[in-house]
């Protein structure tokens, strides 16, 4: 993998094929599948730059092809649909917040890693504004007209509610969130909020400034969950 060009490389890192190894110092011929992990992570930048463009409804698989400087049947023939290549790069987006989340949480628990996941959301925010334009006009577009899309949002919605909720019952196991507190209701009243805040976000970037209202809110959620303790320490 170090013999390709630093773009080829991410593009094999987004589809998440390994390339294989080779001890030659030679220029080396790429494998089938680093070619096929190239391509496709080169059409899948060009269905998010085609949906930030024009949205879902009007971004076509033989544009997806030509745009990424294939043949206009690539992106069919690879992916078979358009919801299906939407659904793979929701699986990579996925992915990758995932990792840059678990990597500044790390070993934390309770509080802490709460405060860890919020700021990360920040971080992938700022260093991926376009990726997450994308990503969120992609379910927001399609969620009344393909099952394939309701069911992922509904999977992702799922698994941020219950890290939320792990979060909270950690911080009442270390008697630092009420014990009266409910982690599933929290998780909720955290998530509509975020998800909601994105799409005011979309609607109008603008006005919206993403950072300080989700921490406001994060705050003004741990006053009122937070032993009392924790709850004027963190208001001091």
């Amino acid at each position: 993998m170090a013999n390709l060009p630093a773009k080829d490389r991410k593009l094999v890192q987004m589809r998440r094929l390994k390339p294989a190894s080779r001890a030659s110092n030679k220029a080396p011929r790429l494998t089938q599948a680093e070619r096929t992990a190239i391509s496709d992570g080169r059409m899948l930048e060009a269905a998010m730059a085609l949906v930030l463009e024009r949205g879902t409804h009007n971004t076509t698989l033989r544009e997806v092809g030509e745009l990424a400087g294939y043949s206009r049947g690539l992106a069919s023939n690879r992916f078979g649909s358009k919801d299906e290549l939407f659904a793979e790069l929701i699986d990579v987006f996925n992915e990758r917040w995932k990792k840059e989340s678990s990597a500044l949480v790390g070993s934390k628990t309770g509080l802490e890693a709460f405060d860890a996941a919020n700021d990360s959301i920040i971080d992938f925010m700022n260093d991926n504004s376009d990726y997450i334009r994308a990503m969120f006009i992609l379910y927001y577009e399609t969620v009344g007209s393909s099952t394939v899309m309701r069911e992922r949002l509904a999977e992702q919605h799922a698994a941020y509610r219950r890290a939320i909720a792990r979060y909270i019952s950690q911080g009442i196991a270390e008697q630092t969130i009420k014990q009266t507190v409910d982690p599933s209701r929290v998780a909720l009243q955290y998530t509509s909020f975020f998800f909601g805040l994105v799409y005011q976000w979309l609607a109008n970037p603008d006005s919206i400034e993403f950072e300080s209202a989700l921490h406001d809110f994060r705050d003004a959620m741990i006053q009122v969950i937070g032993e009392p303790d924790i709850a004027v320490r963190r208001s001091a």
